[in-house]
């Protein structure tokens, strides 16, 4: 009955934003990921699948099309346990496709303390937020390309929900067409270079971040990794579409010189700069538009 209940609650929600981008709406789906009623979102869990679903029930509100089937969640089984990635499509007139995606699992709960849950406002409650956020921003806009909008499961257990999804015998016909996939990194706090600013895990490997940069608003811009010995570019989901040759990359604003939030329990909404947040789902949204109107498409270096 919990869960049911927990669903009827972040429907009615859901139900109240607007059909297009409001920072407000982006606002509520950061609440409703990081509450403590998703128990920290461990994958899994009924809160796992929760959180799923509520992701699920904003891209049948925008409109797209389930990526596999008849259903957002695309299950898969993971030692014992099972899990969905939730993917959905906005058809477009051309089969070239320009992805983003996030993952929407954290780490749950313990028994230490007063405080007990990990709530994952940041990480990655942030960038699941953008994707579902960056639905409302391209609802109505005409793009001759085809978009995708993915939240990956199991993320934080080895990027197991990504990597499932890239070997859904189904899901794999979309790869070759994958022109990029922005993989949406924690992006809740401003970063080293200040608001407004992502930097680009593996910015070095293709021309993404200048082409974003070339077709980006006045207030936002895509920076180098700063972290290039934390090999953050192989530490995220955008790797196992890496390895299907899409040009993909992690964008982030933790600073991971000075974070004190990474897999702890006040990661909660205290935690993200709304402004920041906005202007940087924004900043996204805006870049990708302009490169799918000029028909750009990103390549790896040689």
């Amino acid at each position: 009955m919990k869960k049911y209940t927990l669903l009827a609650i972040g429907l009615l929600a859901f139900n109240q934003a607007k059909a297009q981008y409001s920072k407000e709406n982006q606002k509520k789906y950061v609440e409703e990921l990081a509450s403590d009623a998703m128990q920290g979102r461990k994958f899994g869990t009924p809160e796992n699948r929760l959180a799923a679903e509520l992701i699920a029930e904003k891209f049948k509100q925008n409109n797209l099309k389930p990526c596999v089937g008849d259903s957002y969640l695309i299950e898969f089984e993971y030692k014992g346990k099972t899990g969905q990635n939730v993917c959905g499509i906005k058809e477009g007139k051309s089969s070239d496709i320009y992805a983003v995606g996030a993952h929407f699992d954290h780490v749950g709960t313990d028994d230490k303390g007063e405080d007990k849950i990990y709530n994952g406002a940041d990480d990655n409650a942030s960038g699941t937020s953008a994707v579902m956020a960056l639905s409302d921003y391209f609802k109505n806009k005409k793009v001759k390309q085809t978009m995708m909008f993915m939240a990956f499961d199991a993320e934080e257990i080895g990027l197991i929900g990504s990597k499932m999804l890239v070997e859904n015998v189904d899901f794999q016909t979309y790869l070759p067409n994958m022109k990029v996939m922005l993989n949406l990194e924690m992006i809740g706090t401003v970063s080293a270079f200040g608001e407004g600013k992502v930097y680009m895990t593996g910015s070095d490997r293709s021309d993404l971040m200048s082409l974003m940069n070339k077709n980006s608003s006045k207030t936002f811009k895509v920076e180098n990794d700063p972290y290039l010995q934390q090999q953050l570019f192989f530490r995220s989901d955008n790797v196992n579409f890496v390895n299907h040759k899409v040009v993909s990359h992690a964008l982030s604003s933790v600073n991971m010189e000075n974070q004190n939030h990474y897999h702890q329990k006040n990661d909660e909404i205290s935690v993200i700069n709304f402004d920041n947040l906005s202007e940087i789902t924004q900043g996204i949204g805006y870049s990708l538009y302009e490169m799918m109107k000029k028909n750009i498409q990103p390549k790896y270096n040689n």
